[in-house]
């Protein structure tokens, strides 16, 4: 049976973040005729100064209008259900980093695909963050069994990475927009190359310092069996 993980601390801040910062933006923009989403997305067909906190705000970014209404809850409810687990599982700071990661990798891919068409196509929304703990959580599972999509769909978790892949390559088809086809390709290469960087062996420099520890305790390398998967 689907059920949704328990809302972890930093994922509860960043979900109040992003739908405060929406709600925001709707009252500036379509209220008081703030051009807030203007300086908040991140154009990419030329850089400037606005390049410098825009690769920041972009994830905050959203349109204010109705049919973005049920996009901004289904990415908010992705976001609680890939990335508390992934809080849990791996602390609250590792998850931090995911994110900023997720969040540059979109960026510098999306400007420079976006340098090169020279088209006005401007990066917004949580998109980057999702597609990123979705790669990260499903590539720390690989070869660890499978899992159910939603309770429906019984797949490894490697496969959901092919899922996004597959979405992201049939709206580029759709839409023809090459900047955030970069984007999501950044994102899901920054959330699995976090993973590969979490996992690197310790350096020599490392080992020597556990060597010369002294103590009678040794730190058996190991983990938990039944850590939840809150995918089934």
């Amino acid at each position: 049976m689907f059920r949704f993980p328990p809302l972890t601390p930093f994922v509860k801040k960043l979900l109040i973040a992003l739908f405060g910062a929406w709600i925001a933006q709707i009252l500036l923009q379509n209220w008081l005729g703030v051009p807030v989403f203007e300086a908040l997305a991140l154009h990419t067909a030329g850089l400037g100064v606005h390049t410098l906190w825009q690769i920041g705000t972009h994830v905050f970014a959203a349109p204010t209008g109705p049919q973005y209404v049920f996009s901004m809850l289904i990415t908010l409810l992705f976001l609680w259900w890939m990335l508390a687990p992934f809080e849990q599982r791996f602390g609250q700071k590792r998850t931090i980093q995911l994110c900023v990661i997720a969040a540059l990798s979109s960026a510098t891919l999306g400007i420079l695909v976006g340098l090169f068409l020279a088209k006005p196509q401007p990066l917004f929304g949580a998109q980057a963050i999702l597609l990123g703990s979705i790669a990260a959580f499903a590539w720390s599972y690989r070869g660890q069994g499978r899992m159910s999509f939603f309770g429906v769909i019984d797949m490894k978790p490697v496969h959901i990475i092919y899922l996004v892949l597959a979405l992201s390559t049939l709206m580029f088809i759709t839409s023809g927009n090459g900047v955030s086809f970069a984007a999501d390709l950044g994102a899901i290469g920054g959330g699995m190359g976090f993973i590969e960087w979490l996992r690197r062996p310790p350096t020599r420099r490392r080992r020597r310092k556990r060597k010369k520890k002294k103590g009678s305790l040794d730190v058996i390398a190991g983990g938990r069996t039944d850590e939840p998967r809150w995918l089934n």
